[in-house]
């Protein structure tokens, strides 16, 4: 089994020459070679397209207050909070991994500054048919808004590559039984602290029945060790973990499948990254084991 979903996902990825890393993420390199006026311009340009920015999360910044100094410059602009979000979300929760978006801002040891966008037609060639017409168009609209803006600031135009749907589940999804939704979501973001995966806010996406929240968790260690390798992965930072009721009253909770990465950019990451993935995944896990009092 193992074996087939390794050689299903070459097929995958590699027919046409396609790179993993050039299928799930698009990188510009800007203009702009001052590291925060860089950032600011792309925020500035992307809230005049009428999208909503969030916050701007300092990631190195913090990483060097820890005392790793020689870290790269590594920003991300979060938000992308579209009108049609709730409905997208309540009727296909894994696209909390492209809505809100996160652009990532990020400078190589050359100096050279990038920004990197995740290629949204991944997911939603997966999942886009639990969405109506229009909602997909309202991800593609904020995704192709997004592009525009980014290849204004680096001259260069890149194409999101519509590619099949995997056969692998892009989240890894829990069902929680016995505990109210409001229950749980307090019990679980004590876990995640308690877990080193400390909470940097909660964006409560529907406060009503059906109740939605992500949880946008982040480890700094985990950060410093991969991000600095493959600064790619930042857009789906900081990690986001969604939580929802369901319909028959007990509670969905999940986030982005980590195995599923590890076997997509196997070539890209060494064994002691890899295990930093492999220790994420299994402290969200225990969160949520214990939140469900286990």
């Amino acid at each position: 089994m193992a074996k087939f979903l390794v050689l299903f996902l070459s097929l995958f990825f590699f027919s046409f020459g396609m790179d993993p890393i050039k299928v799930m993420y698009l990188t510009y390199p800007l203009k702009e070679r001052d590291f925060k006026k860089a950032v600011d311009d792309v925020k500035k340009r992307i809230e005049e397209k009428g999208i909503k920015v969030i916050r701007v999360l300092t990631i190195s910044d913090a990483i060097r207050a820890r005392g790793s100094e020689d870290f790269p410059n590594y920003y991300v602009i979060f938000g992308c909070e579209m009108p049609e979000m709730k409905s997208i979300l309540l009727k296909a929760p894994v696209l909390s991994n492209v809505v809100p978006c996160s652009v990532v801002v990020h400078q190589s040891k050359d100096g050279k500054i990038y920004a990197t966008l995740i290629n949204e037609n991944v997911f939603l060639s997966k999942y886009g048919n639990r969405l109506n017409k229009e909602e997909r168009l309202a991800v593609r609209k904020t995704y192709g808004q997004l592009r525009a803006v980014l290849s204004e600031k680096s001259g260069k135009k890149l194409k999101a590559v519509r590619v099949p749907p995997p056969k692998e589940e892009l989240v890894y999804e829990e069902e929680v039984k016995g505990l109210g939704y409001d229950e749980f979501k307090t019990l679980f973001k004590t876990s995640l602290d308690g877990v080193n995966m400390n909470v940097l806010d909660v964006i409560e996406v529907s406060q009503e029945s059906p109740k939605f929240s992500i949880f946008l968790a982040c480890n700094l260690s985990y950060g410093e060790a991969i991000l600095k390798d493959i600064p790619q992965f930042g857009t789906l930072a900081p990690c986001r973990v969604y939580t929802y009721e369901k319909p028959n009253g007990t509670v969905g909770v999940g986030y982005i499948n980590i195995p599923f990465l590890l076997q997509t950019y196997s070539k890209y990451l060494k064994e002691d990254k890899a295990n930093i993935f492999r220790k994420a995944d299994q402290d969200i896990k225990s969160a949520i084991k214990e939140a469900r009092g286990e």
